[in-house]
């Protein structure tokens, strides 16, 4: 047994946006998200409740295992999970991919450009840490948007999972040049 204390996400805050650590409390919403076909029809599709509760333990033990994760992101002003954003880093990938999504209820307000920014500022404040990466179905406009609007740059397509996939590598640099 380690002798380390596991390490937990700190809060990160936007003008609209507390980026935190995953809770109990945050399941029954993400497992309504998850179980939306349509809502996932990029990452594969819909998903039951017990597979929704690996999700939400892979979410959370990341932090654990890798110093490092994705944030449950919620509206400032009414405390709804509006989705999360953050490094995503499981064994099959050689390096952190930025992700980020939006529950459908709060799509179209910005939120992902927000807390993807935040997530990705907070991220070069790290030492020594790559440029992350993003990859998108070649079907989501919103989220390729996103990772351009971040500055990122498109790269090589690729297959992810059995699904094609849009490759994009963030660039380190100020704040300023990250997200604008």
């Amino acid at each position: 047994m380690s002798d380390e204390s596991p390490i937990f996400a700190p809060t990160l805050e936007t003008e609209r946006l507390i980026l935190r650590g995953w809770n109990l409390d945050d399941f029954s919403t993400l497992a309504t998200f998850l179980a939306d076909d349509e809502a996932n029809r990029f990452r594969g599709g819909a998903v039951d409740r017990n597979a929704a509760w690996a999700y939400l333990e892979g979410l959370a033990g990341q932090w654990a295992l890798r110093g490092y994760g994705t944030f449950a992101v919620e509206d400032k002003e009414t405390e709804d999970l509006v989705g999360w954003a953050g490094l995503w880093h499981p064994a099959r990938l050689e390096e952190p991919e930025l992700c980020w999504s939006i529950f459908p209820a709060f799509t179209g307000q910005g939120y992902a450009h927000e807390a993807a920014g935040a997530a990705l500022v907070w991220w070069t404040q790290i030492e020594d840490q790559p440029a992350p990466f993003s990859m998108t179905h070649p079907d989501n406009i919103a989220s390729q948007r996103v990772a351009e609007k971040l500055g990122a740059v498109r790269g090589e397509d690729f297959v992810f999972d059995g699904r094609p996939s849009f490759f994009y590598r963030h660039q380190i640099g100020t704040r300023e040049e990250m997200v604008h």
